[in-house]
């Protein structure tokens, strides 16, 4: 179960040998464990879910601020349209793979994301055409958040590194803070390894001879 705001606090501070406030308050451990989850999502990209979007008849670009992965996707993990994962091009491919390549066909095969920053633009091609109009695509993506509650229990553990980090710097005690930091950052590592770079069995060991 994951801990609750107030447990992470006191998770931070366990870490800091200070039980009760005296040089650090609860709104700076609060303000420093906001920070370290953004950090988190950002750089293992761990924090995943699903959002859909209705394809427009015509419409390559889709960028609407209503959407939860407009909004806070950081990358796109996988596309899929009716039962069938899209392939990730370039920008470039993307205006390259119209219909008229592709023998006249509007069924989405391809998609490119672009993040700037702040939120994400999802390209699809083929532009999808009447046939396609209001069908749904679905999106698998990694997100960023600042709400500790919402990170699984097992990657918590790392973020409260990261604002034990920020309490050292302010303390001025470099050292240690570098040492929380380099612990954060390898924790994220391992993370990724056994999250994102899991390796994948080629079918053929699968085939019956």
């Amino acid at each position: 179960m994951a801990f609750t705001l107030a447990q992470s606090i006191t998770e931070v501070r366990n870490l800091l040998n200070e039980d009760t406030p005296a040089f650090w308050s609860d709104t700076q451990i609060t303000s420093w464990i906001r920070q370290g989850v953004l950090d988190w999502c950002k750089k293992s990209l761990l924090f995943q879910t699903d959002d859909t979007i209705a394809l427009v008849s015509g419409q390559t670009a889709y960028n609407s601020s209503v959407l939860t992965y407009i909004n806070n996707a950081l990358r796109t993990m996988h596309a899929v349209y009716n039962g069938t994962a899209l392939q990730r091009v370039t920008y470039e491919q993307i205006y390259k793979h119209n219909a008229a390549t592709l023998g006249g066909s509007t069924i989405p095969k391809y998609y490119f994301d672009h993040y700037n920053g702040a939120t994400m633009t999802l390209y699809i091609s083929p532009t999808p055409g009447v046939a396609e109009n209001t069908e749904i695509l679905t999106l698998f993506f990694a997100a960023r958040d600042n709400d500790i509650t919402n990170i699984p229990w097992e990657y918590q553990q790392t973020i409260f590194l990261y604002a034990a980090h920020k309490a050292k710097f302010r303390e001025r005690q470099y050292q240690e803070a570098y040492l929380y930091y380099q612990q954060y950052i390898n924790n994220i590592v391992f993370d990724r390894q056994d999250g994102l770079m899991r390796g994948i069995q080629p079918v053929d060991a699968f085939r019956i001879k």
